[in-house]
C-alpha cells in the first residue's frame, strides 16, 4: 500500500512540473541553408499563465533560427497558442534540435528533441569553375555621397565665408569714409570735393531730383555747420536761415538765396516738385558762388585767433570782397 502511494505521488509531481510537449516538423532532412518548419502548441483557457523562451538568432551553436513569431488559433472549440520557428543550419552533419522550456501556470513543459540531417551541398567543379577569393573593392565616393556626409560643415563653412565678407566690406568703408574725412585739409576743400564728386553722379540728367537736392543741402548744411561750429545739420530750415542771417559775414542777397534754396529743397525732398532745369543750374551755381565767398582766410602764424575744434584751422575775419 505504501509503494502504491509513492508511484501515485510520484506521477503527479511529473504531471505538475515536467509535461512533455511533441512539436511539429516539416521535415527531418535538408540541405545546407534549407528552413525547417517548427511549430509547438499549447492549450489554454482563460486565466492561464503562459510564458515562452526568449530565443535569440539561435537554438544552439548548429541550429540558426530564421523566423519567430507566437500565433493563438481557436480551432473545435480549443483555444491554442503557437509558435512558430523556421530553423536552419549551415554544418554538415546530424544535430538535435533542443528541448525548449514553456511555463504554463505552475508547470513547466518541454518539448521533445529531434534530430535533423543536415546534409552537405556537392559541387561540381568540372562544371563550375572555382575563382580565388577577390579582394575587398573600395567603391568611389560621388558628389552626393560627400555631400550627404559633409553638408553640415559646408553649410557652416558657407555662412562664416558670408560672415567674413560683410565684415571685410564694412571695414573697408569704414576705413575709406575715415581716409576721406581726415584727406581734406580744411571745410572748404571737403565743400568743393563734394560738390564736384555730386556733380560726377548726373542725378539731374536721370530725373532723380529728390537725391540731388537731398545732398546739395546736406554739403552746404555741413559746410556752415563746421566754419560756424554749430549743429547745422539738426535744424529747421527757418532756423538755420535766421542764425546764418546773423553772421556780419554773409551777405543779406546771400541769406535771400540760401532761404529760397532751402524752401525749394525742401519742395523737392518732401513735397515731390520738380523745377527745370533753369532753376536747378541757378541753385547750383549759387552754391558754388556762396562757398567761395564765405571761405575762411588761414592766417597760421596768428595765435590769437580763434581755432577750428574740428580741424584745427587759424582763422580771420571773412572776407567777402
Amino acid at each position: 500500500m505504501k509503494n502504491l502511494l509513492l508511484l501515485v505521488s510520484f506521477f503527479i509531481f511529473q504531471f505538475s512540473f515536467g509535461q512533455t510537449l511533441t512539436p511539429k516538423v516539416d521535415r527531418t532532412s535538408i540541405k545546407i541553408g534549407e528552413p525547417i518548419k517548427y511549430e509547438v502548441k499549447v492549450e489554454y483557457k482563460e486565466g492561464d499563465k503562459i510564458i515562452f523562451p526568449s530565443i535569440t538568432d539561435s537554438l544552439s551553436h548548429h541550429i540558426e533560427v530564421l523566423v519567430n513569431k507566437i500565433d493563438t488559433v481557436k480551432t473545435d472549440g480549443k483555444s491554442e497558442i503557437v509558435q512558430h520557428l523556421d530553423l536552419t543550419g549551415y554544418d554538415a552533419g546530424k544535430f538535435n534540435i533542443p528541448s525548449i522550456s514553456i511555463q504554463k501556470n505552475n508547470q513547466i513543459l518541454k518539448t521533445k528533441e529531434i534530430e535533423i540531417d543536415i546534409q552537405d551541398i556537392a559541387v561540381d567543379t568540372t562544371k563550375n569553375a572555382i575563382f580565388p577569393i577577390k579582394p575587398v573593392m573600395e567603391e568611389e565616393y560621388s558628389m552626393r555621397d560627400y555631400w550627404n556626409k559633409y553638408w553640415i560643415y559646408g553649410i557652416v563653412a558657407l555662412v562664416l565665408f558670408i560672415i567674413a565678407i560683410v565684415l571685410i566690406v564694412l571695414y573697408v568703408r569704414s576705413k575709406s569714409k575715415i581716409l576721406g574725412e581726415k584727406g581734406y585739409k580744411t571745410p572748404y576743400d571737403e565743400a568743393k570735393a563734394s560738390l564736384k564728386a555730386l556733380d560726377a553722379k548726373k542725378y539731374l540728367k536721370r530725373g532723380e531730383q529728390k537725391e540731388y537736392y537731398t545732398q546739395l543741402s546736406f554739403i552746404v548744411r555741413r559746410y556752415l555747420g563746421r566754419i560756424y561750429q554749430f549743429s547745422a545739420l539738426e535744424i529747421l530750415s527757418d532756423d538755420l536761415v535766421k542764425y546764418v542771417a546773423q553772421k556780419p559775414d554773409v551777405l543779406p542777397e546771400d541769406v535771400q538765396k540760401f532761404k529760397q534754396f532751402l524752401f525749394d529743397a525742401d519742395l523737392v525732398k518732401f513735397a515731390k516738385q520738380e523745377f527745370d532745369d533753369s532753376t536747378n543750374e541757378t541753385h547750383r551755381k549759387w552754391m558754388e558762388e556762396f562757398v567761395d565767398r564765405v571761405k575762411p582766410l588761414d592766417i597760421p602764424e596768428n595765435e590769437d585767433l580763434k581755432k577750428d575744434v574740428v580741424t584745427g584751422e587759424k582763422y580771420k575775419q571773412f572776407n567777402n570782397n
